[in-house]
């Protein structure tokens, strides 16, 4: 387990047991995703959104990482993987790690009162746990999907045009202080790390964060968000997340999840 207790004056606030914690393209096509997804549409169940954090320098991850991808295909579950860089200087460059995910999860535990590590999973914005405790994040998403969503969103059309994505969706319900937060994804990755903690092992990821913004302000009814693509993007591995998120207490109240 590595874990460290962060610093206050370092946060941004959010509004945004192994583990560890740090010491010191192809040309551009057009695809249409008509998505019907458990949780999108009116009257269906509530949607648990799981972030891991996590790296591929931490020898206490991969079993969170292979316990995640269980749930990337369940109903009324969205996984996204945010590799963090504070475990980069161990000898293995993540290379999908980013210093904003890093933020993100600092920014979490600044609010949850909670130290920094890896794994660790964040669900709905409003509980944390270690990646790799089965038992607790199932009973969190079992908890959650009993629930009636408070707000719904259904994306519409995926389009990809001069290097953008292009999602077209509706939103409805208690969305007036919700950001939308847009993550682009790669469905399942594998890499062969040369160096580091995991040295000498094929490692696989599921959902990996690539690109992630934030958009203040999110209208009832029909609603257009983009963002940026990867110069040679492989669209049948990726996706786009879209989850509305309160601004005060970062509690997700709707998500869904569009393939190209």
């Amino acid at each position: 387990m590595k874990k460290f207790r962060y610093l206050i004056f370092l946060l941004v606030p959010l509004v945004a047991l192994d583990f560890c914690t740090p010491s010191t393209a192809a040309k551009d096509k057009k695809d249409v995703a008509n998505i019907k997804t458990p949780g999108s549409l009116p009257g269906s169940k509530n949607v648990a959104v799981l972030e891991l954090f996590t790296s591929q320098g931490c020898s206490s991850c991969p079993p969170a990482d292979r316990l995640l991808g269980t749930y990337a295909s369940k109903e009324n579950v969205i996984v996204l993987s945010f590799h963090v860089d504070y475990w980069d200087r161990l000898g293995w460059k993540d290379p999908f790690s980013s210093k904003e995910y890093t933020k993100r999860q600092y920014n979490y535990a600044s609010a949850l009162h909670a130290d920094v590590y890896t794994p660790q999973l964040v669900v709905n914005g409003q509980t944390e746990m270690i990646g790799s405790d089965a038992n607790k994040i199932s009973n969190a998403i079992n908890k959650i999907v009993e629930q009636q969503p408070e707000a719904t969103l259904m994306v519409k059309e995926v389009k990809v045009e001069n290097g953008k994505a292009l999602v077209n969706f509706d939103a409805s319900g208690k969305i007036k202080n919700a950001t939308l937060n847009v993550a682009l994804v790669e469905k399942k990755t594998t890499t062969d790390i040369k160096a580091g903690e995991n040295g000498g092992v094929t490692l696989t990821n599921y959902n990996v964060v690539i690109n992630f913004q934030t958009i203040n302000k999110v209208d009832n009814g029909n609603n257009m968000a983009t963002i940026d693509m990867p110069s040679s993007p492989d669209l049948q591995n990726m996706s786009v997340v879209l989850f509305l998120q309160d601004k005060k207490s970062n509690k997700i109240s709707a998500a869904t999840q569009a393939a190209f």
